[in-house]
């Protein structure tokens, strides 16, 4: 009986340390779930005399179960002047400005919220012909493409 509160306690204190973001509902749920999960799988693990095994079932079960419940319950906004840590935005490396093949070449022209537009230029005789029909006697540049393709 010592070592099955032995056991409880260190659950319970488990779920309060890693339940202590008071914005983040998944991973309190997944804590308390699993520390419930892993007491009640261990009682009926010990009725069928095989402990560990139902303690583990149990808290896997109830940590899943604790973590999609958590997700759906909202949480208050944190308040003015609290800063809640964001993970970090992933910077993506600019694509190639222009890519070329045997027949067509294709410049990336970049739009004004960050993104690029795709423009395939299709070699002919010496010039080149846009998307749209319009002929270029030499490859144009971004800037000339960013004024009709560019978003």
């Amino acid at each position: 009986m010592k070592r099955y509160l032995c056991v409880f306690f260190m659950m319970m204190f488990m779920a309060v340390v890693c339940g202590c973001n008071p914005y983040n509902n998944e991973g309190e749920g997944a804590a308390v779930g699993g520390s419930l999960g892993a007491l009640t799988g261990g009682i009926i693990g010990h009725q069928s005399h095989d402990t560990a095994a139902g303690m583990l079932i149990g808290g896997a079960v109830g940590a899943v179960a604790g973590a999609a419940v958590g997700s759906q319950i909202q949480k208050p906004e944190p308040p003015p002047g609290v800063v809640v840590a964001q993970p970090a935005p992933v910077v993506m490396a600019q694509p190639p400005a222009t890519i070329e093949t045997q027949d067509s070449v294709t410049v990336n022209v970049p739009n004004s919220n960050g993104t690029y537009t795709a423009v395939v230029l299709k070699k002919s005789g010496d010039g080149f012909v846009g998307p749209q029909g319009e002929y270029y006697t030499q490859l144009p540049t971004t800037d000339q493409l960013r004024v009709m393709y560019g978003k």
